[in-house]
């Protein structure tokens, strides 16, 4: 497996003195809605999916978790210098696409209007995606875990920040595999949440680091786990793939980098925190470990205050995996 990474320290800065689409559908022509998803759960404040304990995915699916959905679009795209995949794709031979976890199907939507020749399909559980969309775009929503059954095979299969969502990585990459026509990419960039550091040290035995202990051992307990990010290399190889590659990236949360990359990252990181720390630890830290709202709610305000702070210079890792399915291979 080849790669790159950045061993260089992120330095740290001067402290700054101040630190979408057309609205979401239940149906439309481009939406297939199976209604079991169309119920939802009111707790928190916030509002869920319906079948999350089916799924196991205990994120909120309102309008302040789309917001911060397309901001994280905003996030990876900087990362990735502008680019929305780095997948060697050919836009004379792609023609079918699929898009794994689409949230509100931004990338999906941006990905369709680059590859205006290519039938691109946003799958997910929750039917927040906009009316309006590209011709040769669609969504579907339901279950990616669960069998495949429409026959289609694809050119290239996208997946980002899908840890803690997906119960059997294998398995679903191992289904990836089998829907990709021969010659065709997986690309999957997940963040290595439970791993959040400090290259200073500086997030060490506090609010932030307790958080994502709490939700390394919230993901285990629930079978989601949040904490596979490093080890999907292994699981695409042994399904088969050939010419895999893993980048490694840095993704600072909180505007302190001095560098103008990192620093704009980071400003973009901590917008996306604010209601980030919530959408991730309330429900599962209270229905999976069993704490009550005030001990969950205080950890997740504590975090945000502890970002906002010059002292706090935390950064997570950010693993992409590029994979083909070879060319003889039915």
């Amino acid at each position: 497996m080849s790669g790159n990474t950045s061993d260089t320290p992120i330095e740290i800065g001067e402290f700054p003195s101040d630190s979408s689409y057309a609205s979401s559908i239940a149906e439309s022509e481009t939406t297939s809605v199976a209604s079991s998803f169309l119920n939802y759960v009111y707790e928190n404040g916030r509002r869920y999916n319906s079948a999350r304990d089916q799924a196991g995915y205990m994120l909120p699916n309102d309008e302040v978790e789309q917001d911060r959905l397309d901001l994280v679009h905003h996030y990876y795209t900087l990362m990735l210098k502008g680019e929305l995949c780095h997948a060697p794709l050919d836009k004379n031979t792609l023609r079918r696409a699929l898009d794994l976890g689409t949230g509100t199907g931004i990338w999906a939507i941006d990905f369709a209007d680059q590859y205006r020749e290519c039938q691109v399909k946003g799958i997910d559980l929750s039917p927040i995606q906009p009316r309006w969309v590209p011709p040769n775009c669609n969504f579907e929503v339901d279950d990616f875990e669960v069998e495949w059954t429409n026959g289609e095979k694809y050119d290239y299969i996208h997946g980002r920040t899908l840890m803690g969502s997906v119960k059997d990585w294998p398995a679903l990459i191992k289904r990836c595999y089998e829907n990709l026509a021969p010659g065709g990419y997986l690309e999957l960039i997940e963040t290595d949440l439970p791993s959040a550091f400090a290259e200073d040290d500086s997030i060490k035995g506090t609010s932030v680091e307790t958080f994502h202990l709490a939700l390394k051992e919230a993901g285990i307990k629930l079978g989601n786990r949040f904490d596979l990010a490093p080890e999907l290399g292994t699981f695409i190889e042994a399904a088969g793939f050939t010419d895999v590659k893993r980048e490694r990236f840095k993704a600072p949360m909180g505007p302190w980098p001095k560098d103008p990359h990192y620093k704009k990252l980071g400003q973009v990181g901590y917008q996306i925190s604010i209601s980030g720390f919530e959408a991730y630890g309330l429900a599962l830290f209270k229905n999976v470990l069993g704490w009550d709202h005030k001990k969950a709610k205080d950890l997740v305000e504590d975090c945000v205050r502890a970002l906002a702070s010059r002292k706090t210079h935390m950064i997570y890792p950010v693993f992409n995996y590029i994979a083909r399915k070879p060319l003889d291979a039915e």
